[in-house]
């Protein structure tokens, strides 16, 4: 096994003096995920959970238009953009969204002058259709009053609020919901759904809160 030398996707939730959502997202993909299967991981870069499940002996593919640079047995990486990507017949039993769709179709990361504000619900559809019957999705995205950030000009990310959710999660049970705060990249702790969902994402501040979402498939 190789790590590389992607520093992001190895910082579990820590870097230097602070913290991100990732110390409260990793323990609950570990008490939530299906026993070892056949898992996606969507925008697999700058997360450690497609390198970790596969350390655990899970049959893992990752996909993102980013470089991820971590090497594994049970892990394989397909380099491109997710909706356009064709897996032909292949299907998952687990699907894993880490902070990732709520940047789908947006300008900041994939530099595109396009801006489709429907990718992520594409993204989902692609989903469903990738997915076994009765297979599990693991959603975790930034959450409160509805909200599109900009960083240096460009859509950078997506606050959802349920109504956003339940358009995404459409044909999904919802087995468990946790939510979380990062205050001022300081501490991460977790939160009633009233407090999360009454919150803002304060660009640079480093204070927003977060879903994380178990789901099965209908």
């Amino acid at each position: 096994m190789l790590f590389g030398n992607n520093k992001s996707a190895m910082s579990f939730g820590l870097s230097g003096d602070k913290v991100d959502e990732h110390l409260a997202q990793l323990p609950f993909l570990f008490r939530n995920v299906a026993p070892a299967a056949k898992v996606l991981e969507m925008g697999c870069t700058g997360s450690a959970a497609a390198l970790q499940l596969a350390i655990m002996r899970y049959n893992v593919t990752g996909i993102d238009y980013r470089s991820y640079g971590q090497q594994n047995a049970n892990l394989r990486f397909l380099e491109g953009d997710f909706n356009s990507h064709d897996f032909g017949k292949e299907r998952f039993d687990i699907v894993i969204s880490m902070n990732a769709i709520e940047h789908f179709g947006l300008q900041y990361y994939n530099k595109a002058e396009y801006f489709d504000k429907q990718a992520d619900v594409k993204a989902m559809t692609k989903v469903k259709e990738l997915m076994n019957r009765g297979g599990q999705l693991i959603l975790m995205c930034k959450y409160g009053i509805p909200d599109l950030i900009t960083e240096s000009g460009r859509p950078f990310v997506r606050v959802y609020d349920d109504k956003a959710l339940d358009v995404l999660l459409s044909t999904f049970e919802v087995r468990s919901t946790e939510y979380y705060m990062v205050g001022s990249y300081r501490t991460v702790r977790q939160v009633p759904k009233e407090e999360a969902a009454a919150s803002r994402h304060y660009q640079g501040s480093g204070t927003y809160a977060f879903a994380c979402i178990s789901a099965v498939k209908q």
